[in-house]
C-alpha cells in the first residue's frame, strides 16, 4: 500500500510518518513546503509540494501513484483566516480540491482532516449526523472543503479533530508546548474558562487514522481524544501532570481575551462511529495523552522539548 501525506513537515504528518514507517507493508510518501525536517524517522521519498499549485498537486498524484492520500496540510491559524480570508479559502478549499481530483483520477483513497469548528458550538458534544454551522472564516472553509471531498471522491474518509497537541523536533508550538514553556519559566499565563472541546494528541489520532485506512473506513468520522472539557481544565490537568505550578494558571472569558475569530465555545465531539467501528484502536484521555507525551519529553531532554519552535 502506497500511502501520500501532505504537510508531512507539520506535527500530524511528523507523527503520522512516525506511525507509518512501522508497517512493513506501507510505503510512505511525504511531501510538504521546503525541505524535510523529519528525516530523523527514517527513509522515505519525500517531495516539495506547494498544495496551491493545482499543476504541480496534478503532477506529484500522478507521478507516484498512491493508493491513499492523507491530505493533512491546511492553514490553522483560525485567527489569520479571519484576518486573510482569500488565503484560507486558497490553501483550505481550492487546494483541497485540486488533491481530491488528483484523488479521483488515481483511484487512490482520500483521508481529508477536519475540524470541530464546523460546529457552532451551541449544543455540543457533536455527532457526526449533527448538522454542522460554523461561525468563523476557518469553520466555513472546513465545511466547504469536506463537501468537496464527498462529492469529488469515490473513496473517502474526513476526520474531524481538534485542540490538537504533541511534540516532534521542527514543528511550530501548539497550545500544550506553549503552556509548559511559559509555566516552566515561572510565568503567569490566561486561558479561556469557556471554550470547551475534546484534546487530541497527534499520537492519538495518528494511530486513529491508520485504523481508518487499515480497516476500510468510509465517510466521517470524529477522531478526538476521549476527555470533553474546557482549555482552562485541560491546562490545569496538563500542569498537575507536569508538576508545574497549577496556580499560575488564570482563567479568563473568551469576550476578555478578545480573539480575532469567534470560537464555538461548547463544542466537543463524540467518537461513537470510531469506536463502534474501530473497537481496537486506543482513544486516550486527556491525562493518558498528557502522561504519553510527559515521557516522550522526558526521553529528549524536558528543556528542550518545553520550547516550541516558533
Amino acid at each position: 500500500m502506497r500511502v501520500l501525506v501532505t504537510g508531512s513537515n507539520g506535527l500530524l504528518g511528523t507523527r503520522l510518518l512516525a506511525v507509518l514507517l512501522q508497517r512493513p507493508q506501507v510505503a510512505v510518501l511525504a511531501a510538504s513546503r521546503g525541505p524535510c525536517t523529519n528525516r530523523y524517522l527514517g527513509e522515505f521519498p519525500y517531495f516539495p509540494l506547494d498544495i496551491t499549485d493545482s499543476a504541480q498537486v496534478a503532477r506529484l498524484v500522478a507521478a507516484v501513484a498512491p493508493d491513499v492520500v492523507v491530505h493533512t496540510a491546511a492553514l490553522t491559524d483560525v485567527d489569520r483566516c479571519e484576518r486573510e480570508p482569500e488565503r484560507a479559502w486558497l490553501v483550505n478549499v481550492r487546494a483541497t480540491e485540486w488533491v481530491a481530483e488528483a484523488c479521483a483520477r488515481q483511484g487512490a483513497l482520500l483521508v481529508h482532516l477536519s475540524s470541530e469548528y464546523v460546529f457552532d458550538g451551541q449544543a455540543g458534544p457533536y455527532a457526526e449526523t449533527d448538522p454542522p454551522r460554523p461561525l468563523s472564516v476557518y469553520g466555513r472553509t472546513k465545511l466547504a472543503s469536506e463537501q468537496i471531498v464527498a462529492q469529488r471522491c469515490a473513496r473517502w474518509i474526513v476526520a474531524r479533530t481538534t485542540v490538537l497537541f504533541g511534540y516532534a523536533p521542527g514543528t511550530r508550538g501548539n497550545f500544550v508546548l506553549w503552556l509548559l514553556d511559559r509555566l516552566a519559566r515561572g510565568e503567569r499565563t490566561r486561558v479561556v474558562v469557556d471554550q470547551v472541546g475534546s484534546p487530541t494528541l497527534a499520537d492519538n489520532l495518528a494511530e486513529m487514522l491508520l485504523a481508518l485506512i487499515e480497516g476500510g473506513g468510509q465517510g466521517i468520522y470524529h477522531t478526538v481524544g476521549a476527555s470533553r472539557l474546557s482549555r482552562y481544565e485541560f491546562a490545569r490537568l496538563a500542569a498537575a501532570v507536569f508538576g508545574l505550578d497549577t496556580q499560575l494558571i488564570e482563567p479568563v472569558t473568551t469576550r476578555e481575551l478578545g480573539q480575532v475569530a469567534p470560537r464555538p465555545l461548547r463544542a466537543g465531539l463524540l467518537t461513537r462511529r470510531l469506536e463502534a467501528e474501530f473497537p481496537s484502536v486506543p482513544v486516550l484521555t486527556a491525562r493518558a495523552a498528557l502522561e504519553r507525551l510527559r515521557d516522550q519529553l522526558a526521553a529528549v531532554g524536558q528543556q528542550v522539548a518545553l520550547r516550541p519552535t516558533s
